[in-house]
Formats: C-alpha cells, structure tokens, sequence
C-alpha cells in the first residue's frame, strides 16, 4: 500500500463527504456540511487543505484531511476515517504512522482514550487547550513546539460566516447539501 494525496476534483469531495459524515456522525446537524463546504467550496485554500489516503492500488483504505499551519512549518490532522467495510484491518492506523513519520503534526482530541490512541503514534507532548475544558493538543516528535503557544495557528475557517451564507442562499446550501449526500453515495466505488 502506499499513500497518496487525493487531487482536487470529484474524488476528493467525495472523500471529504465521507470522512464529515464519519467523523461528526449523520445526526451531526449542519456541523458536518459546513467542514464540507469550507474543504471543497475554496473556502480553504487547496494548499492549506489537503486530502491524503492509505490506497491500495487506486482502492482507498483510510483517508485523511490535513490542515495546515499558516506559516507551513507543520500541519493538523483535521479528519480520520476509514470506510465501515474496511474497519479493524489497520488501514488507519497505518495512515496516521505514515503521516507522523514524514512531517511535524498535531492532533486534538477531547478524550482520554483517543490520547492514548495518537499515542502509540509517537504524539508525546501533551498540552492543555485553556480554551475548552478536558481538550487537549498533542504534537509528535518532529513537531518543535514545547508548547501550545509555540505551535503556529492552522489556517481557519469562518464557520458562522458559512452559517450565514447558507441562511442568506438557500440555493447554495440546497447545493451543497445534494452534492455532500452524493459524494456519500459515490464514495463506496473507491473502496
């Protein structure tokens, strides 16, 4: 297997759809459609926003979306998530051992079991985030940042901006919406 970074097009927003499907959950509200409309709608540059996969052949196993710093110096894992058909074989697992082996990272998570998760994948510097209780960020070895205030700010987005968008355009989020529910239903022909 190898790991290959999904080009813009199609087959990355379909992955995107899935991963925010995956990820948020389908009960998630309008959570997962607007990470899906800040990743493919140039709301996140394509540079800042990158889709990664574990493939198999030109078969995905696990995908991930990485966000990275402004000053480009490390990147976040921003999404995780490997297709239900193809769970517990390790495929994410061996994308996240791929990603923290060739570049500086960090992930956040707000449970103490997916910290001991990101932990078997070298992410041993923890810090907590002062600005929600119990979440934490952890960076890996090749990350420099002793510190939460030493780790450049990530390349955002402005959710409620998006929010706004969709209430002020219906006929854009009435887009976005059949496009995310389509990429779904497509995203099992990569598998």
């Amino acid at each position: 297997m190898r790991m290959i970074e999904v080009e813009a097009g199609q087959r990355r927003d379909d992955c995107v759809a899935m991963m925010c499907a995956e990820v948020y959950g389908h009960d998630a509200g309008l959570a997962p459609l607007v990470t899906y409309a800040a990743a493919v709608g140039a709301l996140l540059p394509n540079l800042a926003a990158r889709v990664v996969a574990l493939a198999e052949g030109d078969r995905l196993r696990s995908v991930a979306m990485l966000v990275l710093e402004e000053q480009g110096k490390g990147l976040a894992l921003a999404l995780l998530a490997t297709p239900r058909p193809l769970r517990g074989r390790g495929h994410g697992r061996e994308l996240v051992e791929r990603l923290a082996a060739s570049a500086a990272m960090r992930v956040t998570v707000d449970e103490p079991r997916r910290e001991a998760f990101f932990a078997t994948f070298g992410f041993t510097r923890w810090f907590d985030d002062p600005a929600v209780k119990g979440r934490r960020v952890g960076v890996n070895a090749r990350s420099q940042a002793g510190s939460l205030e030493q780790l450049d700010s990530l390349v955002e987005i402005d959710e409620a901006a998006i929010i706004r968008t969709f209430k002020n355009d219906p006929a854009r989020f009435d887009r976005y919406k059949h496009d995310f529910v389509d990429g779904l239903a497509r995203f099992p022909d990569y598998c």
